[in-house]
């Protein structure tokens, strides 16, 4: 009966269907802008921050401290969207973004020409990342919890879908956008960092304007009490997010690794070829949710299981891959996964919760995601220096296992999310 209700549901939409809001393209801009941000991130910072004296170790506490930060406010952030509205939280995560990318930049630009004290270098780093982490961490479940507020049961799929294809449409242009930059600037390391804040506070102030429109509605709730990360209605969806959030954390950190040790064995050029890689990954699922998650419909849960057992497999040819070929095939399977799995899962926790507990769901789950950036250090690298394959195996065990419980808990998932009128 299950199967003959999901391929009748398997459709493309068509006229007669709810129409997705157009607005929600506004918020997968700002969250693009984002998206960039992040890419450049993680591809200049590491890099530059060690050329000013700093050992891995230290590059690793800049980052770890700003995860943490977002931790703990990621939550604090969705609930409090819940009870005063999306518009003004949404605006402080992109305010804080901005301002983040723009110290940033200008410590590490003013640190290559000047000297500072390694002591108050460091600090300075760590402040200005940290904004990004107690601030900008506020623009996903304000977010998020919008797109359920102006979605339906039926299209709220496609509505995560697109705000999470603006993501990695930033990771796939970031780099590009960066290299353009330097380039026209002769390597001033500070433009890059310039533009992206520009245009996420020009975006971020276009959506605001709808935000505040909806707020006048949306803040007419009734008041319910703090929605906890053991609720049953909420933990089967944060298991699968933490499934990806240190799945991602694992290919992030194991891929250049990886690709010297056991693909090209010191080849020069490996950072072209893993940066090929990623973007790979984000095009991939950027594909997939356009092309796919956002046209049928397709039951949440579905999507989930099938997604994850994409990335299950993906990590398992990436344990025997010994070419680069192999390696890429790896990466779109992992893409196509997180494609699909992740507006699935968000999709699933959205219409599991109440209508005024949107935010507060949406915070949690942007809770669990840097955990596996917190843990890798400690649990997946040792693997690596057992042997490169280990991390890659690891994961299989770790989804083959959340595949089993979503399979028995398969009615659980089904009568929450029946229960809800969201």
């Amino acid at each position: 009966k299950l199967k003959v209700e999901f391929f009748a549901s398997f459709s493309p939409m068509t006229k007669d269907s709810n129409i997705v809001p157009k607005s929600i393209w506004g918020l997968s801009a700002s969250l693009a802008c984002v998206g960039a941000g992040q890419s450049t991130i993680f591809i200049l910072v590491p890099m530059e921050v060690r050329s000013l004296g700093f050992n891995e170790f230290q590059v690793g506490i800049i980052f770890s401290i700003s995860a943490l930060a977002w931790i703990f406010f990621s939550p604090f952030w969705g609930r409090l969207s819940d009870k005063i509205g999306r518009s003004k939280i949404f605006m402080t995560g992109i305010i804080g973004f901005a301002l983040s990318m723009i110290l940033f930049g200008a410590v590490i630009t003013y640190a290559k020409s000047y000297l500072i004290p390694l002591s108050v270098l460091f600090f300075l780093l760590v402040l200005t990342r940290l904004i990004n982490g107690l601030l900008g961490s506020a623009v996903s479940p304000a977010s998020g919890g919008r797109i359920a507020d102006i979605t339906s049961r039926e299209n709220r799929t496609s509505g995560f879908a697109r705000f999470d294809a603006g993501w990695q449409f930033g990771v796939i242009v970031g780099p590009v956008i960066v290299g353009l930059l330097l380039l026209i600037s002769n390597n001033n390391l500070f433009i890059p960092f310039l533009f992206i804040a520009i245009i996420g506070i020009i975006t971020g102030f276009i959506n605001y304007s709808f935000l505040k429109k909806d707020d006048v509605i949306n803040t007419k709730k009734t008041i319910l009490p703090t929605l906890s990360f053991f609720d049953e209605r909420v933990w089967p969806s944060l298991l699968v997010a933490g499934f990806t959030g240190i799945s991602n954390a694992c290919l992030v950190v194991t891929s250049s690794l990886f690709v010297n040790d056991v693909i090209l064995k010191l080849n020069e050029s490996i950072y072209s070829f893993v940066a090929i890689g990623f973007s790979i990954v984000a095009f991939s699922g950027l594909v997939t949710q356009l092309f796919i998650v956002d046209r049928f419909k397709i039951n949440p849960i579905f999507l989930v299981k099938l997604g994850v057992g994409l990335m299950i497999f993906s990590f398992f040819c990436l344990s025997i891959s010994s070419t680069i070929t192999a390696f890429y095939l790896s990466l779109i399977f992992y893409g196509i996964g997180g494609g699909l799995a992740r507006p699935g899962n968000i999709t699933v926790l959205s219409l599991s919760v109440n209508k005024d507990e949107q935010g507060s769901a949406t915070g949690l789950l942007g809770m669990i995601f840097p955990i596996g950036h917190l843990i890798t250090p400690f649990s997946i690298m040792p693997l690596y220096m057992i042997n490169p394959s280990y991390p890659y195996l690891i994961i299989c065990l770790i989804g083959l296992c959340l595949s089993f419980y979503m399979i028995y808990n398969q009615k659980l998932f089904f009568k929450f999310i029946n229960a809800q009128g969201s």
